[in-house]
């Protein structure tokens, strides 16, 4: 919300050249090449103008079909915009770049990946909701909103996109930049009572445990709310605890008055850090925008200002696109002013852990009964082939099809050898002999190569028989289901299976070059 709030002179901020609007805005604009040399734009952001002020081109408005169906929105990470139809008000108001009235800006937005949105209200005429920013009239209705929105969920019905509203106006008290509700009688309970007329308007397309006003819904899944609107929160209703998702503001980063731009980032990036390494179950949210207007406007916390003596204040959006593009892990749903194209890939990338992939040689998945199914040739399991010889120290690694009540020679576990201590598993047959990747002489044999099943062995160097096993997900018609790439720690190659034989019983389980 847009306030104005009073600082003494001893907040601690550079003293800098106040400079008109129009000059201000020229200035945000050319920060990037002030802040960083320009580089060719990739997939993933580098320079301040890829993630400040540049949302690029409508290249990401279907990114949620690759994301298994059976992952929660709490474990998600998903791209939004603070006030995110805040374009007009001039450099202390607005928050977004303008793509038109209308609501025409949000059509853009979720052309270009974002898919959580900040709507503010105003009740007009008694019945209807416009959408505001304080003081100042955003030039849509929530109409407009639900119009747009609906309109990208049809053609995109693989999507989803998380609402965060709030009833903007305050019901007394009224300040001289706040909003007024017309009447200015609205109570809360009105607003509500408006906002049930849209819920029923749009019912085909809101979550509707999340709109019914009687109390919060458990956090879906993203298959029940493909081509859904979900509420997150609806704020300033005198409701709490009546609308959105459970837990939705328990995890949350939204300093909005910082004094200083580090001091935003700080907060940022401790929120986002706690995301990456917390339960999946809880939604985790981060507001990276601020406003201490008249010292520090929106476009200069996300975009950063340069002082007066040319050294330049790097914006949080280039400063948490930088920390994105060298983290991995869940980070919530995360809520930008002025939002780039690099910032959105970014968040967009942390999804990777709930990417759903198709089947290939080098996946695995590993069945209750111990059995392991080759994920491209699934009716095709790993058996413990024939002996070498009749000391039945080792043999040759094979496939056959996979049976409903599996033999001993079928089952495989995984096992961590006790001396290792870096994270490594055997993978064992049920005899006891470990997955053997050849000794060769000592040197690395390479792709295509049979593996066999020997003697476990207890040495530091048996880094033949000693896999990292790295997690998956495999797409199924309803969702998906764990799958495992497992890497042989000497050769570094991935277990495959060898396509030449792949439709023959007692076809060959090899080691290939690992998948990209």
């Amino acid at each position: 919300m847009f306030r104005r709030t009073p600082h003494s002179d001893s907040v601690g901020l550079p003293r800098r050249f106040r400079r008109p609007a129009a000059l201000m805005t020229a200035a945000c604009l050319a920060l990037g090449a002030a802040l960083l040399a320009p580089a060719t734009a990739g997939a993933a952001g580098s320079t301040n103008a890829d993630a400040y002020r540049n949302l690029g081109q409508a290249d990401r408005a279907e990114w949620m079909w690759g994301i298994a169906g059976d992952t929660r929105l709490s474990n998600m990470s998903i791209p939004g915009t603070h006030d995110t139809l805040a374009i007009h008000g001039g450099v202390m108001v607005q928050t977004q770049e303008d793509f038109g009235d209308s609501a025409d800006t949000l059509t853009a937005q979720l052309d270009r990946g974002i898919r959580a949105i900040d709507i503010r209200v105003r009740v007009t005429e008694d019945k209807y909701f416009t959408v505001h920013h304080a003081a100042y009239y955003q030039q849509a209705n929530f109409d407009d909103v639900m119009t747009k929105a609906t309109a990208f969920l049809d053609k995109h019905p693989t999507e989803s996109i998380v609402m965060r509203l709030r009833a903007e106006c305050p019901y007394s008290d009224v300040g001289t930049f706040d909003c007024a509700n017309d009447p200015k009688s609205v109570t809360p309970q009105k607003v509500r009572s408006i906002f049930a007329g849209y819920a029923k308007k749009y019912t085909e397309y809101f979550y509707e445990p999340s709109v019914r006003g009687t109390g919060r819904a458990e956090v879906p899944t993203l298959n029940e709310v493909r081509r859904k609107v979900v509420l997150g929160s609806f704020d300033s209703v005198g409701a709490d605890g009546s609308y959105g998702i459970i837990g939705f503001d328990d995890h949350k980063e939204d300093h909005w008055a910082p004094s200083q731009i580090q001091d935003k980032w700080n907060y940022v990036k401790g929120n986002i850090n706690k995301a990456i390494t917390g339960s999946a179950n809880d939604v985790y949210l981060t507001y990276s925008s601020a406003s201490t207007s008249p010292l520090i406007d929106p476009y200069e916390f996300a975009g950063g200002h340069q002082l007066d003596d040319g050294a330049a204040i790097l914006g949080v959006n280039y400063q948490l696109m930088k920390h994105l593009n060298n983290s991995a892990g869940r980070v919530g749903i995360v809520m930008t002013d002025f939002p780039g194209w690099g910032l959105v890939n970014a968040i967009i990338d942390h999804n990777d852990d709930n990417m759903v992939k198709g089947g290939n040689r080098m996946t695995w998945l590993v069945n209750g009964d111990k059995t392991y199914a080759n994920s491209l040739y699934q009716d095709r399991c790993m058996v413990r082939g024939p002996e070498f010889d009749s000391s039945k120290t080792g043999g040759l690694v094979t496939q056959r099809p996979c049976q409903s009540s599996p033999p001993s020679s079928h089952q495989w576990g995984a096992e961590k050898p006790s001396y290792d201590g870096k994270g490594h598993f055997w993978i064992k047959a049920s005899n006891g002999k470990c997955l053997t990747v050849p000794y060769n002489d000592g040197t690395p044999p390479g792709s295509g190569t049979q593996l066999f099943w020997w003697d476990c062995e207890t040495r530091w160097f048996s880094g033949s028989q000693m896999w990292n096993i790295i997690p998956t997900k495999l797409a199924t018609a309803t969702g998906s289901r764990p799958a495992y790439t497992f890497i042989n720690n000497w050769t570094g190659k991935c277990l495959s299976m060898d396509p030449a034989t792949a439709a023959t019983a007692g076809g060959k389980v090899t080691q290939e070059t690992c998948p990209k």
